[in-house]
């Protein structure tokens, strides 16, 4: 009996051990990331596979949103600065490129502080391949109040290790803690 509950005890730490590390995000089938290359605030080519050697948290939103985007970049920058790492950073794609040009993201990124962050645009061609391949959908939408208009857009937060695998997927609503446990597991 003994020898047999060791077995069992065996097995189970062997499964735990092969199950890979528990995220607080949702865990997906670890994958080649899908390729992009999209300008920067800087006016240069960002390319997702040049990113190496860095974990990237993916984030698809647009720079006059009023309140979910904003939120969600500081989280993700507040998240990366407690980890202490140069070894992750932010791409944030934008949903509205008629708006989002290099120079408004390079205005706009300056108020978020604690990681680094790529603003990223491109033609509309370019950026509805990248959306299709995340499943990523974007709608402007009736002017408001201040006289522009706002854009509907799913909002995900995707979780990109160093090997370049897509790992995990957030919402943006998700909590700082989450991201924090989850960028220190990629990072490890």
């Amino acid at each position: 009996m003994m020898l047999v509950r060791s077995l069992w005890g065996c097995l189970l730490v062997l499964l735990v051990a092969c199950s890979g590390p528990s995220f607080d995000g949702t865990s997906v089938p670890a994958r080649v990331a899908p390729n992009f290359t999209l300008l920067d605030q800087y006016g240069s080519d960002w390319t997702l596979s040049a990113q190496r050697g860095t974990d990237v948290a993916l984030y698809f939103g647009y720079t006059h949103c009023p309140d979910d985007c904003p939120t969600t970049l500081a989280k993700l920058a507040r998240a990366i600065s407690l980890l202490h790492t140069t070894r992750a950073e932010i791409a944030f794609v934008t949903v509205d490129p008629s708006r989002d040009t290099p120079s408004r993201f390079k205005a706009y990124l300056r108020r978020f502080h604690g990681a680094a962050i790529f603003g990223l645009t491109g033609t509309r061609a370019a950026l509805a391949r990248i959306y299709r391949a995340y499943g990523i959908w974007a709608q402007p939408h009736a002017r408001n109040p201040r006289g522009g208009y706002d854009v509907a857009h799913s909002s995900p937060v995707f979780l990109i290790d160093a090997r370049g695998m897509l790992r995990v997927v957030h919402f943006d609503s998700d909590p700082r803690s989450a991201f924090v446990h989850d960028l220190r597991v990629l990072g490890a």
